[in-house]
């Protein structure tokens, strides 16, 4: 694995950890009910595996290939349960329950788009200069639609007048004629997926992952709106987090797999 994408998964399960009851779930566990992802050890032989299901009660729901683990439904035990009784295990790398990763409510101020963060000039009250120096390295550099900058998050609204010229269209689709055109499982994906609801349209229903496209690429130099750290760049969404704003460890890790394909 890239250490770049080592860096975004860490980060990711970072912001998945919550405390649990072993024993049982609280009434508002903050991960799927009855789900747990589990890694077997290498040397874990087919019949172990078995064994372990069998114990569990526990039926495949899919395979996460990118870490080699796979999601299970678990009937015999509650999830805490499962994780106590499996935690520690000659057969098993590690087991933890599906967590459930929450975005931050982005915040309705009026002058919350003033993007102090690109260029602070003390307008809101702040200090001068506390920024990412982004007009100074503009002068050097404003993007290039070569780079792909993977979204996964609440989905992109990609017809955005503000994103739709840095929206990644995939090469390999002929859209809506549904066939797989470019052989790599999904159909008419044309811009990204929606792993949330399993289908090709990976539309922001929230709203949290277009600001944050718009803080990574809002085109430049348009005359309209704001504008992103990268003027130029391509932005895929991948969509993991319900309109709600929550979404299951394993959606994500399905969403970084499509992403390295």
């Amino acid at each position: 694995m890239p250490k770049q994408m080592a860096l975004v998964f860490a980060l990711l399960l970072t912001a998945a950890v919550a405390t649990f009851a072993l024993a049982s779930e609280p009434p508002e566990a903050n991960f799927a009910p009855g789900r747990v992802i589990i890694k077997y050890s290498p040397d874990a032989t087919a019949e172990d595996k078995a064994a372990i299901r069998a114990d569990l009660g526990g039926t495949v729901l899919k395979t996460l290939d990118l870490i080699g683990a796979e999601v299970l439904e678990v009937q015999n035990y509650s999830v805490g349960g499962a994780v106590e009784r499996y935690m520690i295990d000659d057969d098993i790398a590690y087991i933890e329950p599906d967590y459930i990763v929450t975005v931050f409510e982005t915040p309705n101020d009026p002058d919350f788009d003033l993007l102090w963060g690109l260029n602070n000039t003390g307008q809101t009250g702040g200090t001068a200069g506390a920024d990412v120096d982004a007009v100074r390295a503009w002068d050097v550099f404003t993007g290039s639609s070569d780079v792909i900058v993977v979204v996964i998050d609440t989905g992109v609204d990609y017809g955005h007048p503000d994103i739709a010229g840095n929206a990644w269209t995939n090469p390999g689709e002929i859209p809506g004629n549904g066939i797989d055109d470019d052989g790599n499982g999904f159909i008419d994906d044309i811009h990204g997926w929606d792993f949330y609801n399993d289908d090709n349209d990976p539309m922001d229903d929230h709203g949290h992952g277009t600001h944050c496209s718009g803080t990574v690429g809002a085109v430049g130099n348009n005359g309209i709106g704001v504008v992103g750290v990268n003027w130029d760049v391509t932005i895929m969404a991948c969509k993991f987090l319900s309109s709600g704003g929550s979404g299951s460890t394993s959606d994500a890790i399905d969403a970084i797999t499509y992403a390295t394909m």
